[in-house]
């Protein structure tokens, strides 16, 4: 399996790959399940290790190495992405493999050799990487040259990334270190503290993935259970979309307060083309019902949802790693 090319997105919450040729072939949780009685081995990963979340013994401890955007846990990280190349069946030490790393706008050297010596171990011989911002675009299919800007929000697990952009690169903008895992913390605490309830990752995961929404009024409801907080047992409550508005809101409305910013930054002329084109949202958290109208009337201009957009950044990658001239263009990195 020579000559392999694989835009791999490493974030927060999902791994997301794309194989040339093949398109994208894998998206799992990043998350591992390790065993603290054996030399903290890894016992799970991805989808199987994020089923325990919350029901785990004592001698297994779960961990996410990747947080927002940044490699945290440098071998429980390697120990994840080596299983997901197996999976895929690219083995450690594969001469020819090449691969495409999104990195935050910014990003420093000691983000990313982070990102290139966990890749390197995994036995990927050749690393790039791109700003994420760019990458989305891509995968969006915007039609995207050095004179023609657009204006990107993507929102990713542990970042969001916000970029007024050309094929020629970011012309302003910005990342902060919280991305769609903010929400879920956003509601345990709004749980806890109009419930009296303690609920857990997977619980506040299931409010935000089944019943988060930004329309007005929306009543669609689950139920769900926690821990009392007074009383210490059990218990359910029936939640409506509408219940947690407000932290879901809390997460939305930073983001268009922060894109406002960046905005106003912009010269008059990539101005006018961002208001004719409208702005472009991807990552995980563009999936929430209701966004596009939410958007376009604070931005006041209209607003792309991308179809699929928690993949746009790994098929934007594949793309670019598919086409010489084009990686040349978006790489910031490569050795």
């Amino acid at each position: 399996m020579a000559n392999v090319k694989l835009a791999i997105d490493f974030d927060s919450i999902n791994t997301n790959i794309y194989m040339s040729g093949s398109g994208l072939v894998l998206s799992e949780p990043t998350v591992a399940a390790i065993d603290l009685d054996n030399k903290n081995e890894l016992k799970l990963v991805g989808e199987d290790a994020k089923k325990i979340i919350g029901k785990t013994a004592k001698n297994t401890k779960i961990v996410f190495p990747v947080f927002e955007g940044e490699i945290v846990n440098e071998t429980v990280a390697q120990g994840v992405l080596s299983a997901f190349l197996d999976k895929l069946g690219v083995k450690n030490g594969l001469f020819g493999c090449q691969a495409i790393f999104p990195v935050a706008c910014g990003s420093g050297a000691d983000v990313i050799n982070k990102y290139k010596k966990i890749a390197k171990n995994c036995g990927i011989s050749k690393v790039y990487f791109a700003e994420a911002p760019i990458l989305s675009a891509l995968g969006q299919r915007i039609s995207l040259s050095d004179s023609t800007p657009c204006f990107v929000i993507d929102m990713a697990g542990g970042t969001t990334n916000i970029a007024a952009l050309s094929l020629d690169g970011v012309i302003a903008g910005i990342s902060v270190n919280f991305g769609y895992n903010k929400i879920s913390v956003d509601i345990m605490d709004y749980i806890s503290d109009n419930y009296g309830l303690q609920i857990g990752l997977l619980t506040a995961e299931k409010l935000k993935n089944e019943i988060g929404s930004l329309a007005e009024n929306d009543a669609l409801t689950i139920v769900i259970n926690g821990r009392d907080l007074k009383t210490g047992a059990p218990r359910s409550v029936s939640v409506k979309a509408m219940d947690i508005q407000a932290p879901i809101k809390k997460y939305y409305d930073k983001v268009y307060e922060l894109a406002t910013a960046v905005l106003k930054k912009l010269p008059p002329e990539v101005c006018a083309e961002i208001t004719h084109a409208g702005i472009y949202v991807s990552g995980v958290a563009s999936s929430i019902y209701g966004l596009e109208k939410y958007y376009s009337t604070k931005f006041a201009m209209k607003t792309n949802v991308a179809e699929n957009g928690d993949m746009a950044v790994a098929l934007g990658g594949g793309i670019a790693i598919s086409d010489a001239s084009l990686l040349k263009k978006v790489a910031i990195s490569s050795k």
